[in-house]
């Protein structure tokens, strides 16, 4: 027989797998159902690592830090009942697709190791693992939370100020939408006090308007206006605005949005009582008549509970003043009126600068 045995080696040594273990998928399926997608993940990089495939570790822990985020900000920003439920809902399919990976992914590589001769990853280092998981999330949680807490005031000047919060805001939101404010003169170092909170996916700014001028002619509609011009010191429209009453409660609730046709042509919309598809329905209807053809043309749509408005944003100077030209939006309002509730229609026509150098009433 031809061969050598190495003097004090076992002959089992030789055939016996390199002495390191790999997790099978049900361990990593039944950690990723108790502590989360992010602790079956590493469960997976540590098998990526034994076999030398660092790179698809860290990318699979990356992907396991991002599910795991989302399911927190579900269950942070949703109403309960439906936060908890969603961010359920989302945790069981991510724990599915954590163990259906496992199995894909590194399922032949696990049983061709422990054919072998290697050994599995017991259930107790991987529990292990998910507990470790579970507490550092937990303290980078808590971590966010007290500086979310204690980082909550921008100072704009030496009186103005900026109070964010909601898990998307941040100190360099807040900065801005102050300096926006600024520019707009709403701050001007008096001491006024704006509010700023940022979720997933909404947006609001709340004012403080004295008693008295709460129920001024055009308050709200001033406000909406300003909330459009700072909206992109936020990230963008759509914004939802409050006006605080000198008691704290909120008097006047208004959403400042947008809907953009053919990438240039769009409806803005604002007031309570109006909604994203009641524009999105306006301009689509613009579009059928032709008066929307991707040239650029804006309007404005407002709804308050004294009525309607259509603001026509026009660029030829002097065209309010051509009684054809006039005549056109006229039957332009008379014709799309139906879409968003009837008539009468109070029509502006403004300039560039959204100043109103024609308002009539259409009936």
């Amino acid at each position: 027989m031809i061969g050598v045995l190495v003097m004090g080696t076992h002959p089992e040594a030789i055939t016996r797998e390199r002495e390191h273990r790999l997790f099978d998928a049900s361990a990593v399926g039944l950690v990723a159902f108790f502590f989360g997608p992010l602790a079956g993940a590493i469960l997976i990089a540590v098998n990526y690592g034994r076999l030398g495939k660092i790179g698809k570790g860290v990318l699979t822990v990356i992907f396991g830090v991002i599910a795991t985020t989302i399911i927190i900000l579900i269950k942070l920003n949703l109403e309960r009942p439906w936060g908890s439920l969603g961010s359920l809902a989302l945790g069981i399919l991510f724990f599915i697709c954590t163990w259906q990976f496992a199995e894909r992914a590194q399922g032949k590589a696990v049983e061709e190791h422990t054919a072998r001769g290697g050994q599995l990853g017991s259930r107790g280092t991987a529990v292990y693992v998910g507990i470790a998981t579970s507490a550092a999330l937990f303290s980078v949680f808590w971590a966010a939370v007290y500086l979310n807490q204690h980082r909550q005031i921008v100072v704009i000047g030496t009186k103005d100020q900026v109070i964010y919060s909601g898990i998307m805001a941040t100190k360099a939101d807040a900065t801005a939408l102050g300096n926006g404010l600024k520019s707009n003169t709403y701050f001007h170092d008096s001491g006024a006090t704006v509010l700023l909170d940022k979720e997933i996916g909404s947006t609001t700014i709340s004012f403080g308007v004295q008693e008295g001028v709460l129920n001024q002619p055009g308050m709200l509609s001033s406000f909406e206006e300003l909330a459009r011009e700072i909206a992109p010191t936020v990230g963008g429209l759509p914004v939802q605005i409050h006006l605080v009453g000198s008691n704290g409660d909120v008097e006047d609730i208004s959403t400042v949005g947008e809907v953009r046709f053919d990438g240039s042509d769009g409806v803005y919309y604002a007031g309570p009582a109006t909604t994203k598809a009641l524009a999105q329905a306006l301009g689509e209807r613009f579009k059928s008549m032709g008066f929307f053809r991707g040239k650029g043309v804006n309007v404005m749509l407002t709804r308050h509970d004294d009525g309607t408005t259509l603001a026509f944003v026009v660029a030829v100077d002097g065209a309010w003043n051509d009684p054809k030209m006039v005549s056109n939006f006229e039957a332009i309002v008379r014709e799309v009126a139906p879409t968003v509730g009837g008539l009468p229609i109070d029509m502006h026509l403004v300039n560039t600068h959204l100043e109103v150098k024609k308002d009539e009433v259409i009936e």
